[in-house]
């Protein structure tokens, strides 16, 4: 699932995130929006509410999380 990430905080340690995100899910990928350098987009096998548990364990709590719609092709059988 792909969500879009507002944190707390101005400055965060994307790769403190992405290491976060990872352990929880091996395949987790996060970017910062290069249209709006305060918005980060993760793609994550878990829920929002996983998602900001993981992000706020590890030093970053999110002031808002949304979940964005499918953009599945179906090629990988996902």
């Amino acid at each position: 699932m792909e969500f879009h990430i507002r944190l707390a905080t101005d400055a965060p340690d994307l790769a403190v995130i992405a290491d976060a995100l990872q352990q929880a899910d091996p395949a987790a990928i996060v970017d910062r929006d290069p249209a709006d350098g305060s918005l980060l987009r993760a793609t994550v096998w878990m829920d929002g509410e996983e998602l900001k548990l993981v992000l706020t364990q590890a030093g970053y709590p999110p002031r808002s999380i949304e979940q964005q719609a499918s953009n599945c092709c179906g090629e990988c059988s996902g």
